[in-house]
């Protein structure tokens, strides 16, 4: 039992001895993404109308919502809407290095 025991330590020490005794492999020279930083004007918080909401009462009143109310409510989602088009437009821009 003993010689198969001395076989077996010599054929698993010959098996790891090539990875210890190799060259690392080569670096592999591939271009990698870097996240670019968007600009500043992109991450200001646009901020929502307040007080667009009138009374049911109302004359001038649609849907609880003044001539005033509504034209914040469109301004604040063309607001949005021009953000998304401004984060598309930087995304789909080619970074410059």
């Amino acid at each position: 039992m003993g010689g198969f025991k001395l076989l077996m330590l010599i054929v698993f020490a010959l098996m790891f001895m090539p990875g210890c005794t190799s060259a690392p492999p080569p670096p592999t020279l591939v271009p990698v993404a870097v996240q670019a930083d968007p600009p500043p004007e992109l991450l200001e918080p646009i901020l929502p109308p307040s007080a667009v909401f009138i009374a049911p009462g109302d004359p001038t009143a649609v849907a609880c919502i003044g001539p005033a109310g509504r034209d914040a409510i469109v301004r604040y989602v063309d607001d949005l809407r021009t953000r998304v088009r401004a984060w598309s437009a930087w995304a789909l821009t080619p970074a410059t290095d």
